[in-house]
């Protein structure tokens, strides 16, 4: 028996011998001293006796007997030889006992090279085991700018707490959301229970994942893994039937596709409109004719639409469609719809009443509506965030950093202290962008100001009050109808206690939900999204496409409106950006030396402050517990 086994498994290193030569390639075991020079290590860590997946032991950790195999660890040498019997003698043993003594390895970079025991290593391998017990020390790479080493340095994090070596992934941040996922805070330690779970629910998925095909998507199985979470709840992994996992697979099998796209989001910077006909009809007359008698449109709300400023933003939205489009379409709006607890259920039932277009209008409920995009293809559903990943939906803003921009400006013009003051409401992706072109625009007409930022969304016992010198200050854009207030927009504190209001930003929603049913009236939808349809698609209007205004009191001096007039002019023609401008970040670090216009991504995955900002971003940990995952879910830092 153990002859044949010998022989089959030197067949396959033939095979796998013949076929590297044939490429050009190393037929023979790689030897981890061969190509890791001294000075590129920071030093060694023993690991300890633990359980390693056989798929990343990838070589050798020194010269000695690599060319006995080849670079499978498939044997090499003929059977008559020595080294074939005592082979044969680790296969007999290992089925009859099994092989107890772990072998001797080196882990780099996510990778092992054995040190003592590389025929134990052929022998489980030909067996297709998946794991080997082994005595690992840890060869720490220096730190570089390079992404895989960034991701190694995350990975070393995640293993002192879970211990858990099956699971790498291409993207960094991916271990800090598989941790939260898991309901762990970075730096704490995963019970064993936990690790258990997640090492048994990682290896159920990468099974069905890779025999689905998995391994010709170009991402990780831990990419794949860490989608399939944030969807469908990990816990369903063990409990759901592998009927019910394949069938989410194959659904979910585009993300897969969009995940392993280079560039994986397609921003949509101003709506394709069609020209007007000769006859002076615009092709959305000429075209309502021949679409859908009526198109039912459903607005889904966290909270009510009085109780919520930014819910009455878009219920505005919605009134705005009705009095465009008249009886071309119904709407309707479901509100509370608490991404905790019932949002799925209330789209869901959306669809059920016959809606063919859903706008969901928190950021919040992304996720719910990407599970009901894949369960209901031919419903369009459109999520109003920045930062989505899926292709199933769509999704929309304003690119309000522009406004912000000219508001500080104006706040620049009219600060007498050098001293403005800003309130943020939630440290997550495009909000730093909007701080950043608020300060810029300050910091032009006045070299010397600084912004004073404030959050919203902190706890109360970390809030901090309004330094005396600071009156002029940006607050929230819109107002809670429910509870009107003066602190709105730009607005200067009066020595006696009054407010002033000097201007502020309005995104126009209404306007941007008329140009989504334009593109679906006028079968534009599917030109957008262009010949790579595995990519997410976000709709970032702003200034150009009428969607965004700055409003500002007629007390405003005319000096600072015709230089606010110039710069919206300029904006708006593309001209100019707020960001085309070399800055300082608060590290020191020059932004954008060479003055060019950086690229949308860039721009709302800021993560960093400008120099003449006095703040900080805050941890999650100072978030009031009502945002935290908010915040998680929209991508905070």
């Amino acid at each position: 028996m153990s002859l044949e086994a010998y022989q089959a498994a030197n067949k396959r290193a033939q095979r796998a011998y013949r076929s590297a030569m044939n490429k050009g390639e190393y037929p023979y075991l790689s030897a981890l001293d061969d190509f890791l020079p001294y000075e590129r290590t920071a030093g060694e860590k023993y690991i300890g006796v633990v359980e390693i997946p056989l798929d990343l032991v990838a070589g050798t950790k020194t010269a000695g007997r690599q060319n006995s195999f080849a670079h499978n660890f498939m044997p090499l040498l003929g059977e008559d030889t020595e080294f074939a019997y005592k082979w044969s003698g680790l296969y007999d043993s290992q089925l009859e006992e099994g092989i107890r003594d772990p072998i001797v390895a080196y882990e780099y970079m996510h990778r092992f090279y054995v040190m003592e025991g590389n025929k134990r290593v052929s022998v489980l391998k030909s067996l297709d085991a998946a794991k080997i017990s082994a005595k690992v020390t840890r060869i720490i790479p220096k730190k570089t700018d390079d992404l895989e080493n960034k991701i190694y340095y995350e990975f070393m994090d995640f293993f002192d707490c879970a211990k858990i070596y099956d699971i790498w992934f291409s993207k960094e941040g991916s271990y800090a959301k598989l941790t939260k996922n898991y309901g762990y805070e970075p730096g704490q330690m995963w019970s064993e229970e936990s690790q258990k779970a997640l090492r048994s629910e990682f290896l159920s998925f990468r099974k069905i994942y890779k025999a689905k095909g998995g391994d010709k998507v170009n991402i990780t199985s831990g990419d794949a893994f860490l989608a399939y979470i944030e969807l469908f709840p990990a816990w369903q992994l063990q409990s759901g039937s592998e009927d019910e996992i394949k069938s989410n697979l194959t659904k979910m099998w585009d993300e897969f596709l969009t995940l392993g796209q280079g560039q994986s989001m397609k921003i949509v910077l101003e709506p394709h409109q069609k020209e007007k006909t000769t006859a002076g009809m615009s092709i959305l007359n000429r075209i309502l004719s021949d679409a859908p008698k009526q198109l039912k449109i459903a607005f889904i709300f966290e909270k009510s639409v009085v109780n919520s400023a930014w819910n009455y933003a878009h219920e505005m939205g919605r009134m705005h469609l009705e009095h465009v489009f008249g009886d071309k379409i119904k709407t309707a709006i479901y509100e509370h719809a608490e991404f905790t607890n019932n949002s799925e259920d209330i789209i869901e039932a959306a669809i059920e009443d016959g809606n063919q277009i859903i706008f969901t209008v928190p950021a919040q409920l992304a996720n719910a509506s990407v599970k009901a995009a894949l369960k209901h293809p031919e419903i369009k559903i459109l999520n109003c965030s920045t930062n989505s990943k899926y292709q199933a939906i769509r999704t929309y803003y304003c690119r309000m950093y522009e406004s912000k921009f000219l508001l500080g400006v104006i706040a620049g013009a009219l600060s007498e202290t050098n001293d403005v003051g800003y309130m943020a409401d939630y440290p997550i992706y495009s909000t730093i962008a909007n701080i950043n072109a608020f300060a810029l625009g300050a910091q032009m007409v006045n070299p010397r100001v600084k912004v004073h930022l404030r959050w919203g969304s902190v706890k109360k016992d970390r809030q901090a009050e309004w330094e005396d010198e600071v009156h002029v200050i940006f607050d929230k854009d819109m107002i809670n109808p429910k509870y009107p207030t003066r602190k709105y927009g730009l607005y200067r504190q009066l020595a006696d206690g009054q407010i002033e209001n000097i201007a502020t930003s309005i995104c126009h929603w209404g306007k941007v939900y008329e140009l989504i049913i334009r593109s679906i009236m006028e079968k534009t939808w599917n030109e957008e999204a262009g010949k790579n349809k595995n990519q997410a698609l976000n709709y970032w209007w702003g200034l150009s496409s009428g969607v965004l205004e700055i409003v500002y009191s007629q007390k405003l001096p005319d000096g600072t409106k015709n230089l606010v007039n110039l710069l919206t002019e300029m904006i708006r023609r593309r001209e100019f950006s707020p960001f085309q401008v070399t800055w300082t970040r608060q590290d020191g670090t020059v932004t954008n030396e060479a003055g060019k216009r950086l690229e949308p991504e860039e721009i709302f995955r800021m993560n960093y402050l400008a120099s003449n900002v006095e703040g900080s971003i805050p941890a999650l940990d100072d978030l009031k517990e009502e945002v935290k995952e908010f915040v998680r879910l929209q991508g905070g830092f």
